[in-house]
């Protein structure tokens, strides 16, 4: 990141969605205020494709039901042009009304009968009859779906900017609900019989589409493959035509910070200048922190290009209340999250006029901390040396396929051990497992059934070799990225296991025995009271090999009722379920699903083995930050060019799984141990939330200090010099 460019300047960001029966009502003056008030830079205004916001002339470009006379988009332009804003004009390309289907049949997805396909964003006007008034004044519009290989997205879509452009003077545009894949892989509702597909696909060398998304099936990958090219080609498309009208404007698609993400980020991140992550709020009995999980993605597909997270002040529920504030604290959280896993601030309403007005004060009071500490949010690189990897065909695989366990359970398990642990960590995609990428790592982590190109396994056997720490859970690194199995070599020499046979059914109320000659091991510590630990359901068949050591043995699956039943047999095996190995650097194999099991039950035995096995293979050596004290923080650390931060969320909450949090719980003192960078000396602590200077003590290269209380969101800064 360069920061000459005005986008790479721009740190907060604002949106009215406007409705199709805003421009009755719509008063400029108030957001103009409000911008004001909110000291956004940037501002997103409804344009065109779906339903124009301005008098367009493009045939069938369909204005706003309620427009009348009114430019409600060249109002809302001039207005912020006056305020110095920049300005990304919204565009929806997914869906069309029933007019255009009637003249353009060939613009939308079509299934095997010919019908147009209703998804995405469609699919409410089509599903559900409520929707569908008898008021014609209230009634709405039944919608299709635009197909990426049609004239809609390659010539209609580059006419409507090239509209917009020559009459309004914008900074680029803006996409919603694009590109497809953005949340999840391609699926069987992607399948489109319109001309276009079909000749597209005849020139693969295909007669027909596939039946059921199989990875094993080469026409399936091949589909996928096709679906992401296309959206790749119209993607490139849009950015270049953009950079025609206007060479520095920018296009901005509607990404999602999605462990399931279909896009091929390697590729897709070049045609981007800044990302958008458009993961808005959290979904009935999600965790808090699947903000700072979505932010976490986001950082590590970016290439260090901005990345604003968009946050609906409205809530996500079942169904979502689209006109309903979420309350103050969740709503803080929610981007405090966002902004301590590295991201950008863009608030997001829907309608112009208000229903509910009570995140007004929220969103002014929090955008203007953040623009009092701007310099301290504009982060050159995260200094965590911990990362769980994250393989997003694996979550692909999953979605196609039973995997059991899940690896989304196993995922989560990680995740929240390591925020009980309060240990800072990454995301390093699958893709990036070179050799120059992971040596900036001393630990890796590789939950259960992430699957590995060959290629991968040999980075991270080398990885090891030179002195990093490797743990994985059951079959991690088993398979490739189509799910199928590697040969018994390049994974065995991985952990130092030989694979031996296909893991059995799921097992219930079994069993790890701790035998008396392995208590003192640094895995099992915290364990001295207990002959046994719980198990888990899944069990990898695995035996070690030459150098490989073995610590606790598997107790079988027995009765959980009635009591008289409730007994052991057999009370030993000789089946071992933790296998380390130490050769310069350290592995630890666990046999069983502990990370995924930790998330089902949440049992603190499985959260101390894999925190125990962290701090094993990295050889007992310090954190980058240490952060001791009450309550659950999410801790992040970064590096600014000329400070530090250490980020402290309190995600202290009864709300944590359960939404939206409705009162903030202060947790009380907290005590800080900083590395400093090789190099470097601290020139002056503060806390970014009361303004106050910290007085910190330097000792053997780190910066020890207190911090009394942290309420919401906790910045740390420490001034450095070099």
């Amino acid at each position: 990141m360069s920061g000459n460019a005005w986008f790479e300047r721009v740190m907060r960001w604002g949106q009215v969605n406007l409705k199709e029966d805003d421009p009755q009502t719509l008063d400029v003056d108030f957001w103009v205020r409000y911008w004001q008030r909110a000291k956004v830079q940037g501002v997103t205004i409804n344009a065109g494709t779906g339903v124009a916001y301005y008098p367009t002339q493009i045939p069938f470009h369909r204005r706003a039901k309620f427009l009348g006379d009114r430019d409600v988009f060249g109002e809302l332009v001039e207005t912020a042009r006056k305020l110095g804003l920049y300005i990304l004009a919204r565009l929806d390309p997914n869906w069309g009304h029933e007019e255009l289907y009637k003249v353009h049949s060939d613009w939308f997805l079509t299934d095997a009968e010919g019908k147009p396909r209703q998804r995405g964003q469609a699919v409410p006007t089509a599903s559900e009859p409520q929707f569908l008034s008898a008021t014609p004044f209230a009634q709405h519009d039944v919608l299709y779906s635009t197909c990426w290989n049609s004239p809609f997205h390659r010539e209609f879509v580059p006419a409507v900017m090239t509209e917009i452009m020559e009459r309004y003077d914008v900074d680029g545009f803006f996409t919603n609900g694009w590109p497809p894949i953005n949340w999840h892989p391609p699926d069987l509702t992607m399948v489109c019989y319109c001309p276009h597909c079909q000749e597209k696909w005849r020139n693969r060398g295909h007669n027909r589409y596939p039946d059921k998304p199989d990875p094993s099936d080469p026409l399936w990958r091949d589909f996928v493959l096709f679906v992401q090219e296309s959206v790749e080609e119209v993607q490139a498309l849009w950015r270049d035509h953009t950079k025609r009208l206007k060479p520095d404007a920018i296009f901005v698609w509607n990404s999602h910070g999605s462990l399931s993400t279909g896009l091929r980020w390697e590729r897709f991140i070049q045609l981007a200048d800044l990302l958008n992550d458009d993961s808005q709020g959290r979904r009935v009995g999600e965790p808090l922190w699947v903000s700072g999980r979505c932010g976490k993605v986001m950082m590590a597909v970016s290439e260090k290009k901005p990345v604003l997270r968009i946050v609906g002040v409205w809530q996500v529920g079942e169904p979502p209340m689209r006109h309903t504030a979420k309350p103050d604290a969740e709503l803080r959280l929610f981007f405090a999250e966002a902004i301590a896993n590295g991201q950008r601030a863009w608030w997001h309403v829907l309608g112009a006029e208000l229903y509910d007005r009570r995140w007004l004060d929220t969103i002014a009071d929090y955008f203007n901390w953040l623009a009092e500490i701007e310099p301290y949010l504009q982060n050159v690189e995260s200094l965590a040396d911990v990362a769980i990897v994250w393989s997003p065909q694996t979550f692909w695989l999953s979605s196609w396929t039973q995997m059991n366990p899940s690896p989304m359970e196993a995922f989560n398990g990680w995740y929240q051990a390591l925020l009980e642990g309060r240990t800072p960590f990454d995301l390093l995609p699958e893709w990036k497992l070179t050799t120059d990428v992971v040596n900036r790592y001393r630990v890796l982590i590789l939950p259960s059934q992430t699957c590995l190109r060959e290629e991968s396994i040999q980075v991270l056997t080398k990885f090891v070799a030179n002195g990093g720490g490797l743990v994985g859970c059951f079959e991690a690194g088993t398979k490739d990225l189509w799910g199928e199995l590697h040969s018994g070599e390049v994974w065995s020499r991985l952990f130092g296991v030989r694979r031996v046979s296909e893991p059995p059914p799921r097992l219930r109320h079994c069993y790890m025995r701790i035998e008396s000659n392995e208590c003192e091991h640094p895995i099992l510590s915290g364990f001295g009271d207990t002959n046994v630990l719980p198990g888990a359901s899944y069990l990898s068949r695995v035996e070690a090999l030459e150098r490989t050591q073995t610590l606790l043995t598997f107790i079988p699956t027995y009765p959980v009722h009635p009591p008289e039943k409730v007994y052991p047999d057999p009370k030993r095996t000789d089946v071992p379920l933790v296998f380390y190995r130490e050769q310069n650097g350290r592995t630890v194999y666990f046999a069983m699903d502990i990370d995924a099991a930790f998330w089902r039950s949440r049992l603190p035995d499985h959260k101390r083995l894999l925190l125990n096995a962290l701090n094993w293979v990295r050889k007992n050596e310090p954190l980058p930050v240490t952060v001791k004290g009450p309550g659950l923080l999410d801790v992040t650390v970064w590096r600014q060019v000329n400070s530090l931060t250490v980020h402290l969320v309190n995600l202290t909450t009864p709300n944590l799984f359960g939404g939206p949090v409705t009162e903030i719980v202060p947790v009380g003192e907290q005590r800080i141990r900083l590395r400093l960078p090789e190099g470097t000396s601290a020139v002056k602590v503060r806390s970014l939330r009361t303004g106050s200077e910290i007085q910190a003590i330097a000792q053997d290269g780190e910066l020890l200090f207190t911090v009394p209380q942290v309420v919401d969101h906790e910045i740390v800064a420490v001034d450095i010099r070099t």
